[in-house]
């Protein structure tokens, strides 16, 4: 993983803030690299930090051939390239800018042949563009702001100025240097679209769906190698590392999605290698001052009847995480994890998160997140933060923990693909399976619109890459080929997404299969934490 910074300019020096290059570098310590070049009096700058966090040699970036001086700063992982996996010991910097650099070919016919979490900036200088982007489904953060004077600055994460607008995903950008002007392109030369995701099944069949079921198996062995593409390759730390180090950690609440990929890691992983299972939970004042009311109000009616006495003691101390739901599914759900996988040293970290450290982080975290800009917005993005920094207890100690893993799996994109939302049981209470199948056309039209340039730029400036098996390319495809009744028949179960809850409940995980769909900021509590926030809408921007 690397930032990425890239500004052209009219004026001969365009290099980024030294705040700006600070901010991308947090999200890359191994190394900063900067390489600036005038093309047609144009000023080219390009910045790039390192995390190395794939293979075993780090490429430092840009990746410039000096015999066509086109260069590459590339953010994420390509997968496969071609449809065929990278094998180990392969490095897909390298390999993708050998793609995009063969000459031949625009880099919009190319883009289409990688599978993975990217964004990225291709300097393709025979042809003097510069071409920029993210994959289809956003999944790499990349913003954007022009000045008066018409330069272009395109960022992993901006500086904190205004200005800054997310770039799109679902095509790429490309700036010709000599006229400075810009093109959204969606298609490639011969009218394609640039990437080919299938289509949403629309058939409906009357088949059932049980655990013995060959959708069930199907789905099981693909979301397991698409695990496995983002677990192998996982270098040990740069610096001392230790032998019950974990490489891998789980941004882990206990639901349903989280428990699998955690369940699934530990089949494709060594025995010995620990996974960190983070859960993060907040002290959320509305919430205690709430149950101590209660606590009171219980205390007073038990001695009015029992002594008549109206003299009530103050409230017993409350333990403020007990009270996150995700605290308890995540606890129930290790335990699980513990049976059905012995031998794994799973650790579970309790990331307790006081209300005074939300105030003392909440201008940080709403610069990360901006250009978004919603009370709806602070509250996930504060939990991914947090989540992410991932300093907590280990379970059943004392000891105060900071994971060391570089790599964090998230279960995004389960919902919107199997039919977990409580918007897609309403769809089909509604509208039977006809309304049910626009509602998942819907969310996954909308999936590249989503938030998850937001949640990169909070969770990488901790220096950890967040990574999508849901999201991946053949997980999606089969996910987009069975008929709906393959994945949630909502005419038979009530619960959605019920082709993982089966998978989980075949692979011992029976209580996370049942636990129902609960959005991280209710969760975890990073919501409405004053008694004003009460008034306030998720859509209210912050004042």
């Amino acid at each position: 993983m690397c930032g990425i910074i890239f500004t052209y300019s009219i004026k001969p020096d365009a290099s980024p803030s030294l705040n700006h290059i600070g901010q991308v570098s947090r999200r890359g310590p191994d190394a900063t690299h900067q390489h600036a070049i005038t093309v047609l009096s144009k000023t080219l700058t390009f910045t790039s930090s390192l995390l190395s966090v794939r293979g075993t040699t780090p490429t430092h970036q840009p990746v410039i051939d000096h015999s066509t001086s086109s260069l590459l700063c590339w953010n994420g992982n390509a997968w496969r390239i071609h449809g065929q996996d990278l094998l180990a010991g392969i490095n897909d910097t390298q390999e993708v800018f050998k793609l995009l650099n063969d000459g031949t070919h625009e880099v919009n016919d190319l883009m289409g042949k990688l599978d993975g979490e990217y964004a990225f900036v291709f300097y393709d200088a025979p042809r003097q563009k510069v071409w920029y982007g993210r994959d289809w489904a956003g999944r790499r953060s990349l913003v954007k702001r022009v000045n008066e004077d018409g330069a272009v600055h395109i960022a992993s994460v901006g500086d904190g100025e205004a200005g800054w607008v997310e770039v799109d995903a679902g095509g790429l950008w490309c700036l010709d240097i000599d006229s400075g002007t810009e093109q959204w392109v969606t298609k490639t030369s011969d009218g394609q679209l640039i990437w080919n995701i299938p289509s949403l099944n629309m058939t409906i069949e009357d088949s059932e769906l049980t655990d013995t079921s060959i959708e069930v198996k199907n789905f099981h062995e693909t979301l397991k190698a698409a695990i496995k593409l983002r677990v192998q390759e996982i270098p040990p730390l740069p610096v001392a590392p230790q032998a019950d180090d974990a490489r891998l950690a789980v941004l882990f609440s206990g639901g349903v999605d989280c428990t699998i990929l955690a369940r699934l890691a530990h089949e494709v992983l060594p025995l010995n290698e620990p996974i960190d299972l983070l859960n993060v939970a907040f002290e959320n004042p509305r919430i205690v001052a709430a149950r101590q009311n209660e606590q009171k109000a219980a205390k007073k009616k038990n001695e009015s009847t029992q002594q008549k006495s109206d003299v009530v003691s103050d409230a017993v101390d409350i333990d403020p995480y007990s009270l996150c739901p995700d605290r308890a599914t995540g606890l129930s759900s290790y335990e699980e994890l513990v049976t059905a996988c012995p031998g794994r040293p799973f650790r579970f970290v309790a990331i307790n998160i006081p209300y005074s450290e939300v105030l003392a982080h909440r201008p940080t975290v709403i610069s990360l997140m901006s250009p978004h800009n919603t009370e709806m917005d602070l509250s996930i993005a504060l939990a991914f933060y947090f989540a992410a920094r991932g300093s907590g207890v280990v379970h059943n100690t004392t000891v105060d923990y900071k994971t060391p893993a570089r790599i964090l799996l998230s279960g995004l994109g389960a919902d919107e693909l199997l039919g977990g939302y409580t918007r897609h049981a309403t769809a089909f209470s509604r509208s039977g399976y006809s309304g049910l199948l626009a509602e998942l056309q819907l969310d996954f039209d909308r999936l590249g619109k989503r938030n998850l340039g937001r949640d990169d730029r909070v969770v990488s400036t901790w220096a950890r890459e967040t990574r999508y098996p849901f999201l991946d390319e053949k997980v999606v495809a089969w996910a987009m080929s069975v008929p709906v009744t393959s994945k949630c028949p909502f005419a038979k179960q009530e619960m959605g997404k019920t082709v993982l809850r089966l998978l989980a409940k075949t692979l011992g995980m029976r209580r996370a299969s049942q636990e129902a769909k609960r959005a991280v900021q209710f969760g975890a509590r990073s919501a409405k934490m004053s008694s004003n926030d009460r008034r306030m809408k998720g859509t209210d921007s912050l004042s």
